[in-house]
């Protein structure tokens, strides 16, 4: 299991998190003591502690010395869309929002890396390899796998051949969109893209 969890870790983390994506358990919320907790999904209170501290650094939840244990407000994740094709931009934030994301744009590398050093919400990149030449998305391609290699990226292709360059380096993208895009090509390189906890659930993105 992830994180070293054991099956009741699992279930009891998928649990606690699904009701908090889900708006179960609202943003204050604050959680039952470790005892009450173990005592409703039938685990030793050090399973709820292996537990909290995931859902901790996750930031789903706070832990405030002497009150207890609070959920938090939730960020919702950033996807960056990186084209210098206004059409092609305003199609892809409108999926990415769809989907229950935030939508941020950049018309070039450029406005791209400023996005990136100054927003931590950003969990994904989707970017063009032709801003208008190849040359141009490859080398913002290769600087992104370098300065931020926690950050997925899918690269938008007009031809098989678009990354060349990069083929049969470290820095080639392995997540591809083709072109014409559509909703379910976004929704998939996005499940394929971000890690489960960042995954919203049906209900959260069909309420959205």
């Amino acid at each position: 299991m992830a994180y070293g969890f054991g099956s009741q870790s699992q279930r009891v983390y998928e649990a606690l998190r699904d009701r908090i994506r889900t708006g179960e358990l609202v943003p204050g919320t604050r959680l039952p003591s470790h005892r009450e907790m173990a005592t409703t999904f039938g685990v030793a209170p050090m399973t709820i502690r292996q537990v909290l501290a995931r859902l901790e650094q996750e930031g789903v939840i706070s832990r405030e010395h002497g009150r207890g244990t609070f959920v938090r407000a939730q960020t919702r994740p950033g996807v960056l869309v990186v084209t210098d094709a206004i059409p092609v931009r305003t199609l892809l934030c409108a999926h990415v929002t769809d989907a229950g994301y935030k939508a941020l744009e950049a018309d070039g590398p450029a406005a791209a890396r400023a996005a990136l050093e100054s927003d931590h919400t950003i969990a994904l990149i989707l970017t063009a390899v032709r801003m208008p030449t190849r040359e141009t998305g490859t080398t913002f391609i290769s600087l992104v796998r370098r300065r931020w290699p926690h950050v997925p990226l899918a690269a938008m292709l007009d031809d098989p051949d678009d990354l060349a360059e990069l083929h049969g380096t470290a820095e080639c993208p392995v997540l591809i969109l083709t072109k014409p895009i559509r909703a379910p090509h976004v929704q998939e390189i996005l499940r394929l893209a971000l890690p489960p906890h960042l995954l919203l659930p049906t209900r959260a993105r069909d309420s959205s």
